[in-house]
């Protein structure tokens, strides 16, 4: 066992020497510490077990640099000290429902201060969250996503499998805490959030019955599986699912609901009349530096189906339509993140819908969005959490 144990870290460590050569002094985040490998006695055990290309690629995301010349360190999560098995398939506690923070902890914002957006406030949305891709020369975030739980994130399945997401990009990492893009500290006179989290996306997770090249786009919806917890503050905090049953059934007709996220901006008008081209499943990089939010009218489905049976797109009880405002919507950039509101029982908000397709140009008058109903996935999401 030792033997397989100590060929197993060396393997390890040529691939990190040979992938990685400038990784040293890499900071960590999310409550990571930079220690020696085999040190972190979670990720250790699993390597003992023997190596993996998923164990590999994790592996090479938690990099942070050597001790010495050749004892690689990496950014060891919380959880996996002190021997914690906490990747464990196995359910301990029953439900999966325990996996999921209670409404004490999900849905809450410290106060209640896209196109036609209005700046976010700094700590407003704390769920938000930006997907990272690796491409061959640089990387960018070009997909948006909402935390429903300190290790999972829920998007559009055409973020991570679509049509036209480009083979040589690499869904990488997921961004928590962000409000201002383009600075490292954000800060709103004295009130500053603490620095961003970004988080190595340990597996991903798409509905079965997306089909990429089907122009319908019926259940774009998928989960991202971050590779360690998550850390709650003011700034970064899971937003709630609908899992009651009024909830998970419900339509919202008549609510007006937010849509947030970094997307781009545009103020063309192009009329009711118009048949616009339609965006959602081409990937384009988020526009605006700071956080933007939208709140927009729930439309009737016979109403949105009405609209979309002119462009042969068929709107399903699988999703929901909102917006049609002239000027008021979701844009590109915004894919894959939540369509939201606070629940009639409660303060606590809850994620409706995921971003999946709208017209082009945003905002276009007559044409609402459309959003994955996220009520209707319920029970996949569930099957879907692991400890």
């Amino acid at each position: 066992m030792m033997k397989s144990l100590l060929e197993g870290t060396v393997v390890i460590a040529c691939i990190l020497i040979a992938s990685s050569p400038n990784a040293g002094g890499q900071r960590c985040n999310g409550g990571a510490s930079c220690i020696p490998l085999n040190e972190c006695t979670g990720l250790h055990a699993q390597l003992q077990k023997g190596n993996t290309p998923q164990l590999t690629q994790l592996l090479r995301s938690l990099h942070c640099g050597f001790q010495g010349t050749d004892l690689p360190m990496i950014c060891c999560p919380p959880e996996f000290l002190g021997g914690g098995q906490t990747s464990s398939i196995s359910m301990r506690n029953g439900s999966p429902l325990n996996l999921l923070p209670n409404s004490h902890i999900c849905g809450i914002q410290n106060n209640d201060r896209i196109v036609g957006g209005i700046q976010a406030d700094i700590d407003e949305h704390p769920w938000m969250a930006l997907i990272r891709y690796d491409k061959p020369v640089g990387w960018g975030f070009y997909c948006g996503g909402v935390l429903i739980s300190a290790r999972y994130v829920l998007t559009a399945a055409h973020c991570v499998k679509g049509a036209d997401l480009p083979t040589t990009w690499r869904l990488s990492q997921v961004r928590l805490g962000e409000w201002n893009t383009s600075s490292n500290v954000d800060c709103v006179h004295d009130d500053c959030s603490g620095p961003v989290q970004d988080i190595p996306v340990e597996d991903i997770i798409a509905q079965e019955n997306y089909d990429p090249q089907d122009t319908q786009q019926h259940h774009d919806i998928a989960m991202l599986r971050l590779a360690y917890n998550a850390q709650f503050n003011d700034f970064v905090k899971p937003i709630c699912l609908p899992v009651t049953n009024e909830l998970r059934n419900s339509y919202f007709e008549g609510f007006d609901l937010e849509v947030a996220g970094w997307g781009k901006t545009e103020t063309q008008d192009a009329g009711s009349d118009s048949q616009p081209i339609f965006s959602g499943t081409n990937l384009a990089g988020t526009e605006s530096d700071v956080k933007l939010k939208v709140r927009v009218p729930v439309v009737s489905l016979n109403q949105c189906a009405s609209v979309y049976q002119r462009v042969s797109r068929t709107i399903v009880p699988t999703q929901i339509c909102a917006g049609g405002v002239q000027g008021q919507d979701s844009c590109r950039g915004d894919s894959g993140g939540p369509l939201m509101g606070q629940a009639p029982s409660a303060n606590n908000w809850v994620v409706v819908g995921v971003v999946s397709y709208g017209p082009a140009p945003c905002g276009t008058q007559g044409w609402p969005g459309v959003y994955t109903r996220v009520g209707a996935y319920i029970d996949w999401i569930l099957s879907k959490l692991r400890p």
